[in-house]
């Protein structure tokens, strides 16, 4: 029933996405975040159907009158020269065939990222992709959180097999990331009751991460409440709320979930972080004699070179977004990279700017301030996790690109006689009522 369902909801979608590209791009990136066909059992289950709505919203997007040029920010250049970095250093990695089914992958996660500096041009197309991100990850977290008070935290929680979020440390870090932005929803929603369900699905949310087991995770979500704590203006009750959120959840877990938290402060007997520090060296030393080039996509894990640097270790996977892409791509890629993520979160603190004391640009300004907890958190996390090409926080930085060309001050022509002051003021007039 879920598959018929799941390929009727397609079929329904499949016009609209023709019609309106920038509505099949919300629909695209919902399948690749959700993997809802991960959540069927029969024929639907693993079915390729986003290529359905990926198909038709390119097709759409070219043969209608939407623009067809990214924002004019360094973002897209930098995204793009980033992915051309990969495409050159796959071929000139130890094993490219290897490599290269994970390019392809790279490439068709990048795509709608891509579409998104065209298409998430205005207020409405910028809230419908939030709520894209807080429905696809957010239902995860929700029903993760339901998952750990009914099992006493008994039991790990995980997502959609075979996904990027499959991984119960990399389902809690996508909870994260997105918790900023339904905390930016409930603040500029008006109707009580779906407020309320906002507020018990982030309580739910924080406690799924605790049911995830995860210590980068718990981690990240400390420093990503921490910082909406900080940004808040009531403080004590905030802060009594996240007290009782927390304490509740902590009570429901089990010794096991203390004793895997305790191990943070003994890091050099746990083999799980050792086997961690392994392959940063590994990512580090490679990168180093191969100068500036990378071992290819998921390489450095490959015995046949973590063995070359680490004899008789077992193989591990990066567990860092920062390793991870060093020991890939290589310095050239590594510093791509790092640029692409400093850029985001300045691009989300120039929108602030912009928007400051602009009350009619105060959606603006709020949803900038938590993408940029969003992002720093995911940085945080991500140290400990392998989710460089996580699409999640891609959008993100994404939308910050068309954010910040749409609050940009129009550059009107001077009017003659009109000096300095007049001109700014003038202009901030004109951001206001945009």
């Amino acid at each position: 029933m879920r598959d018929l369902a799941l390929i009727a909801g397609m079929l329904a979608f499949f016009p609209i996405s023709l019609r309106f590209p920038a509505a099949g791009l919300m629909c695209w990136e919902w399948f690749s975040m959700m993997s809802p066909h991960r959540q069927v059992y029969g024929f639907a289950d693993g079915a390729p159907l986003n290529s359905v709505i990926a198909a038709a919203t390119l097709i759409g997007w070219l043969v209608s009158r939407e623009r067809k040029r990214w924002t004019r920010d360094a973002m897209p250049w930098v995204m793009l020269l980033l992915l051309a970095w990969m495409a050159l250093n796959t071929p000139l990695a130890p094993y490219p065939s290897y490599s290269a089914e994970f390019l392809d992958r790279t490439f068709r996660i990048m795509i709608p990222i891509f579409l998104t500096f065209v298409l998430i041009n205005n207020k409405s197309r910028i809230h419908g992709m939030v709520w894209t991100i807080v429905i696809s990850l957010g239902f995860y977290g929700l029903k993760g959180g339901v998952f750990t008070i009914m099992h006493g935290g008994s039991d790990h929680v995980y997502g959609p097999p075979e996904t990027v979020y499959g991984d119960n440390n990399q389902l809690a870090l996508a909870v994260v990331t997105q918790i900023p932005l339904l905390f930016y929803l409930w603040k500029h929603t008006q109707l009580r009751l779906i407020r309320l369900v906002m507020a018990i699905s982030m309580g739910l949310q924080v406690i799924m991460v605790f049911g995830s087991y995860s210590r980068g995770g718990v981690i990240a979500m400390g420093a990503m409440l921490a910082m909406l704590w900080w940004r808040s203006d009531r403080k004590i009750l905030y802060g009594l709320v996240a007290a009782v959120v927390i304490g509740g959840g902590l009570s429901l877990m089990p010794p096991a979930f203390f004793d895997r938290l305790h191990t943070v402060n003994s890091l050099d007997s746990d083999d799980s972080f050792q086997g961690r520090v392994d392959a940063w060296k590994v990512a580090y030393m490679y990168a180093n004699d191969h100068f500036p080039f990378g071992a290819g996509f998921y390489a450095p894990q490959l015995a046949s070179i973590f063995n070359t640097y680490m004899p008789g270790h077992i193989t591990h996977a990066a567990h860092s977004i920062y390793f991870q892409v060093l020991g890939e791509h290589g310095y050239g890629g590594f510093a791509i990279f790092l640029v692409m993520l400093v850029l985001g979160v300045r691009n989300a603190g120039k929108v602030c700017r912009q928007t400051r004391n602009q009350p009619g640009l105060r959606w603006a300004y709020d949803l900038a301030d938590m993408s940029r907890v969003s992002l720093i958190s995911f940085y945080i996390g991500g140290a400990a996790l392998s989710m460089a090409y996580a699409d999640e926080y891609l959008l993100v930085i994404a939308m910050m690109s068309t954010l910040g060309e749409l609050t940009a001050p129009p550059r009107a022509a001077p009017k003659p006689g009109m000096d300095e002051h007049a001109r700014r003021e003038a202009a901030g007039q004109a951001l206001a009522v945009g």
